[in-house]
């Protein structure tokens, strides 16, 4: 047999199994470290192997975890970091100990085990990293419940508004966030250990006890779901490509407020970079940064999809190694995007009296005069509609304010109807304030409102950290038993 036919093939080690096995040391390390931990513990504890042989590997497996995943070296005998730990097992704790390990094990339900730990993991730095976001955004609507603003549809001026009705517009998704990651999290923390290569096992193991001693709130019973199913990656990396969206479009308002020609938006200096050539250029590349950054979690988002797509059910490698690495990935970037925008939040300054002025500009407040129209006059609201939209246009082409007796004359003309209006009425119905400050229901951008809603927010929040809390607290509770256990084990 000449060499090229013999496993493995210099192509294969290259571009298969070398890269897999950097990528095992990277990302799942830890995890096969915790997964044996609790497996031999429960092995012993349901009298499967001898305390003796449990306590040697505990020994030997803590001595490796501490060496850290740099210890190990590609070789292609071994095939894989599995081996490679198993091997290195075997040298410690004796070939009695070592071999056993395996018992009720495979690497498919290993496999399965670390990915669903290596993505909780996340879950958990991704959703403190929502919550931070959350918290400088209300505190930077603390600061602006009375900045007036011009409010925008289709990027043209459209009713005045404040700048904290706008800025809890663009929290209610990321509240929504955390509630797409805590519902998440409850159908990634489910423990597939036990189900061996898909059928489970003879040996009479308690699987229980090994889901809770890595943290686990229940498991994922059936053999073919636990190590074929791909729904929970698709459901992460889903939850993660609808926030990159999100925020893509608010950095890219940030972007546009912050150019010269907008001037309402300085952030501080540690976010702005100069230009090699220009000496006056102040470059806000934060919001760049960001919103590329989203294009990484959507793109890899899309790529575990596609990898997921089409597959067999069951044990195929496509939902093991080759989906891993864009699953790490995109909740690598999500964490990035979001450190990044939790950062800069607190920097940003707006120019209030800027903004104020353009509130009132580009007949902005014509709805309320069209609701004055119909509220104080008893005047239709398509017949008001029309009569100022005519309003605005004369006021156009002509260059001339909306005056009392300009409304009358077009309501006697458009709407066969005489109106009784003066100049106060006018200047009342046209005051951006005004406007603003009649809007005061919930949702509305009145101060009054805006406060009210942020204070929810603040109280949602308080809720979301706790709960936060909770899950972490259950993890380091796990990881507390399984280490007392262990010790106990190996001290005999």
């Amino acid at each position: 047999m000449s060499k090229s036919e013999t496993f493995p093939h210099p192509d294969y080690k290259r571009y298969v199994l070398k890269p897999a096995f950097g990528e095992a040391q990277r990302l799942l390390f830890p995890h096969m470290m915790a997964a044996n931990e609790a497996h031999a513990l429960m092995l012993a504890e349901s009298g499967i192997i001898p305390r003796e042989q449990a306590a040697a590997l505990l020994k030997a497996n803590r001595e490796i975890e501490q060496a850290g995943p740099d210890a190990f070296t590609y070789a292609p005998d071994v095939e894989d970091l599995f081996f490679a730990v198993e091997q290195r097992l075997i040298e410690r704790a004796g070939a009695d100990a070592g071999d056993n390990l395996q018992i009720a094990r495979s690497r498919n339900d290993l496999d399965a085990v670390m990915a669903r730990q290596m993505t909780r993991e996340r879950l958990v730095r991704l959703q403190d990293q929502v919550l931070t976001v959350r918290l400088a955004l209300l505190d930077l609507i603390a600061q602006h419940h009375d900045t007036l603003m011009p409010g925008v549809t289709h990027t043209q001026p459209a009713q005045p508004t404040t700048l904290a009705h706008h800025l809890l517009g663009v929290l209610g998704p990321f509240e929504r966030d955390s509630a797409r990651l805590a519902s998440a999290w409850a159908r990634v923390n489910r423990c597939p250990l036990g189900v061996a290569a898909f059928t489970t096992t003879s040996f009479q193991i308690d699987r229980e006890l090994t889901a809770r001693l890595l943290g686990f709130d229940d498991l994922v019973e059936n053999g073919y779901d636990a190590i074929g199913a791909s729904d929970y990656m698709i459901e992460v990396t889903g939850v993660l490509a609808n926030m990159a969206v999100s925020v893509s479009r608010f950095a890219h308002d940030l972007l546009l407020w912050s150019r010269a020609e907008a001037g309402v938006l300085r952030i501080g200096d540690a976010f702005v970079q100069i230009s090699s050539i220009m000496p006056q250029k102040r470059n806000p590349v934060v919001f760049e940064h960001i919103r590329a950054r989203t294009g990484y979690v959507i793109g890899d988002a899309a790529t575990v999809v596609a990898i997921a797509h089409s597959s067999a059910f069951g044990d195929t490698v496509d939902v093991e190694d080759p989906i891993y690495t864009p699953l790490a990935r995109c909740c690598d970037s999500a964490e990035a995007v979001l450190g990044l925008l939790a950062a800069v939040l607190p920097t940003m300054e707006f120019d209030a009296e800027l903004l104020a002025a353009r509130a009132g500009q580009g007949h902005i407040t014509t709805t309320a005069l069209a609701d004055a129209l119909v509220k104080e006059r008893k005047m239709p609201f398509r017949a008001a509609h029309h009569v100022v939209s005519r309003l605005v246009k004369d006021s156009v082409g002509t260059g001339k304010e909306i005056t009392a007796e300009g409304i009358s004359a077009v309501a006697t003309e458009e709407a066969g109807r005489e109106i009784g209006v003066d100049e106060a009425f006018v200047a009342r119905a046209l005051d951006p304030w005004e406007m603003v400050n009649a809007r005061d229901i919930i949702g509305g951008p009145a101060p009054l409102a805006t406060r009210a809603a942020a204070d929810r927010s603040r109280a949602l929040l308080e809720e979301d950290r706790a709960a936060a809390q909770n899950r972490r607290e259950r993890l380091e509770s796990a990881i507390a038993e399984r280490r007392n256990m262990a010790v106990g084990v190996i001290s005999g």
